[in-house]
């Protein structure tokens, strides 16, 4: 019983020092890429680009922050079609899914 109890501890520890280290790898490798700003709706702020295939494609941040909003106001359509290079990673929220989750933004003159 006693080592019942000793391998499902040891289980756990070893299964959350993973998802922790999975959880600091999302971190330490932002996703950084160049992007058109499509503009803002109820779904979120979208953005095109290029994919490493070649391929046309679209990303949706749900929300951004004020910090971010403060320096650009993606509400306002004076930055549809301009063009940003924005860095982002995946945060896993707690049903699962990964929510792409906006880091950083600068515009490209």
């Amino acid at each position: 019983m006693k080592q019942v109890i000793l391998k499902t501890i040891f289980a756990l520890f070893i299964g959350i020092n993973l998802s922790l280290t999975t959880n600091k790898q999302k971190l330490a490798d932002p996703i950084k890429i160049v992007a058109t700003f499509q503009g803002y709706d109820e779904y979120g702020y979208t953005f095109s680009f290029v994919n490493e295939e070649g391929d046309e494609d679209v990303i949706t941040f749900e929300t951004i922050s004020e910090k971010i909003l403060n320096k650009f106001n993606l509400k306002d359509n004076k930055f549809v079609t301009q063009e940003f290079e924005i860095t982002y990673n995946y945060e896993t929220s707690d049903d699962e899914i990964d929510i792409p989750v906006l880091y950083s933004i600068k515009k490209i003159d």
